[in-house]
């Protein structure tokens, strides 16, 4: 399985961990340590060697920051983890802070005393974190140090290996196109901009520039590295020869160079005098500072916007994956509506049996991340994550929420369903949230806008139900997807901070949700991509979306009552759409459970 179920939990030895810190930053003559999730290459997902936060904080969710001080610590989550937070971690050394309440910089200025020493590890936060910290503990009096080596690393005796996996091509049909052009048209525009050369720190970038990939941290698939653009297109790569045989290096084509990654610290002082760009939002401070003889130049990453808007040749690939991906979906859920009735199933079972029903494709290469299968007051867990120790039965009447996806080739799914358990009456106050959650998901997909807008714009429109009746959920509308990539990719998002304006052939989720604590967890999560502005006679030109992701939506919690005329029209005309694609895919068994479910409401 490309999941496993251990409880992973180090709760017991965060204050021993804590304890250890703190004398050696005493030694160190250090007042306090911020420690991030992100690793040396800013990603979502970091490999077990780089699991820095949850070493000295037990919380293992995707994104958070710890901050340690002498007599004080806290430990900063989104919205998504406020309520898994303080069950993984020790909160009588750690207070839970709410980091869209409070960003750890402002508390640590709230905090600190004049004259008072904070340390950082400039390889894990970006220039523009640095920046922010430093600005705002030398408004306090207090100075912001940037450390050579990471003190926690010292005391961590069991530490990991690196991953060192091998390189593999992924095929232009899929991509769309071939290295060098991305590495053509990239040098074009930094020769314009009077660019040398760009740095290029995160590995996602790397793996869609060279259309590559790789498996060095769990269900993302590129390889740990960085490079260097030349203006004349050609490319230094800091990744171990031996990873990237002859096919591969025939595959990027050429002006590819190979370098150690130990190399990287001589090359950056060799670019004394040439101009070199990169993104302060996304690569770590450790780059600047040693570059001080190079002409840094700020930029927006501009691998972003092309990496985002994906070629027609990704989208066309992207819709064979969900399409294989619906189809085992579907099989999936009617074993579900079959069995869990019976009372026998739990959340790992189901977890595991969905799983199963991606890998019998044969093309499922990894699973896009660790699947969230919650039932009853698990569901209201928005990245819960089940083990052998919460595992929980699901009993008829529950909601049992899954959100899961696949790495395909072809592409990256993400999907997610919440249903009735059969035999049972659903919760109270589930069908009004439900439809409500469905109403919002439903504007959002049939939403028509004009080039230009923005995630902001258009998040209104998924919360707006929920907000008649005071209800809301905390975590964005939608984030985008990579084309056999990071499940979470930016620059474009729906939410309440999504300033990209969106642009043909992104792909983003559309997920409204809304998790009551203890009791039940609703989300309903199609992934979309934006499709090419049309124009009526006499109108302005309006862009749209069109759905990737195919799997009924459960019947049993919609209130019909609550649905406007287009709202049941969108929702027939979808559910046919799944019908009439997937029918010929699904299992012999599934069919029958498929036409049940897709039938005009």
């Amino acid at each position: 399985m490309f999941q496993n179920f251990d409880d992973d939990s180090s709760i017991n030895l965060v204050a021993p961990r804590v304890k250890a810190l703190r004398a050696r930053l005493t030694k160190l003559k250090l007042d306090g340590l911020i420690v991030p999730r992100e690793d040396e290459y800013q990603g979502e997902y970091v490999p077990a060697a780089n699991e820095r936060l949850k070493y000295i904080s037990g919380f293992g969710g995707s994104a958070g920051t710890a901050i340690i001080l002498a007599r004080k610590a806290a430990l900063f989550v989104d919205g998504r983890y406020i309520l898994q937070a303080p069950k993984q971690t020790d909160t009588k050394l750690y207070s839970i802070v709410d980091i869209m309440q409070t960003a750890p910089s402002q508390w640590l200025a709230a905090t600190v005393k004049k004259g008072m020493e904070i340390g950082l590890d400039p390889r894990l936060h970006s220039e523009t974190a640095v920046k922010t910290y430093r600005d705002r503990l030398a408004a306090k009096g207090a100075r912001l140090v940037l450390l050579d080596e990471n003190p926690l690393d010292a005391d961590w005796h069991d530490r990991p290996e690196l991953p060192d996996t091998p390189v593999v091509i992924q095929p232009t049909r899929f991509a769309g196109r071939t290295s060098e052009q991305k590495r053509k048209a990239l040098a074009a525009e930094m020769k314009q901009a009077g660019h040398d050369f760009l740095l290029i720190a995160q590995p996602e970038n790397i793996a869609w520039l060279l259309n590559i990939r790789a498996a060095d941290v769990p269900h993302t698939p590129f390889a740990l590295s960085f490079g260097l653009l030349n203006k004349n297109g050609s490319f230094d790569w800091f990744i171990r020869k031996s990873r990237v045989d002859a096919t591969v290096r025939a595959h990027i084509g050429s002006g590819l160079r190979l370098h150690r990654q130990g190399d990287m610290l001589a090359k950056l002082k060799a670019l004394k005098g040439k101009t070199v760009a990169f993104d302060p939002s996304n690569t770590p401070a450790w780059f600047a500072e040693h570059m001080p003889n190079a002409n840094l130049v700020r930029v927006t990453d501009p691998c972003a916007l092309p990496k985002a808007a994906k070629h027609k040749a990704e989208i066309k690939a992207s819709i064979a994956a969900h399409e294989m991906d619906g189809a085992a979906l579907c099989n999936f859920l009617a074993w579900f509506d079959k069995n869990a009735a019976k009372g026998k199933l739990t959340e790992i079972c189901a977890a595991k049996q969905a799983e199963a029903c991606r890998a019998a494709s044969g093309k499922l290469l990894d699973l896009s991340f660790d699947t969230i299968s919650g039932t009853g007051p698990n569901g209201a867990i928005v990245h819960y994550r089940v083990t052998e120790k919460t595992n929980r039965p699901i009993k008829p009447g529950d909601l049992y929420l899954i959100d899961s996806g696949g790495q395909y080739q072809q592409g990256t799914t993400d999907v997610t369903r919440t249903v009735l358990v059969e035999g049972g009456k659903a919760p109270v106050g589930a069908i009004d949230a439900f439809t409500r959650v469905l109403r919002g998901h439903i504007a959002l997909a049939m939403a028509s806008f004009p080039p230009g807008t923005n995630g902001i714009q258009l998040d209104t429109l998924a919360r707006a139900p929920l907000w008649e009746v005071g209800l809301d959920f905390d975590h964005g509308t939608g984030h985008g997807v990579g084309s056999y990539l990071s499940v979470h990719e930016g620059p474009q998002r729906i939410s309440k901070g999504g300033t990209v304006a969106l642009q043909e052939g992104m792909i983003v989720s559309n997920e409204p949700g809304y998790y009551k604590a203890n009791a039940f967890g609703i989300r309903i999560e199609n992934l979309q991509y934006v499709t090419a502005a049309k124009k009526a006679k006499g109108a302005r030109a309006m862009m749209g979306f069109e759905a990737l992701t195919l799997a009924p939506i459960d019947r049993r919690l919609i209130d019909k009552s609550q649905l406007s005329t287009s709202d049941i029209k969108w929702l027939d005309a979808y559910h046919k759409r799944v019908q009439k694609t997937l029918l010929p895919m699904v299992d012999s068994a599934t069919r029958g459970w498929l036409k049940a479910n897709c039938k005009p409401l």
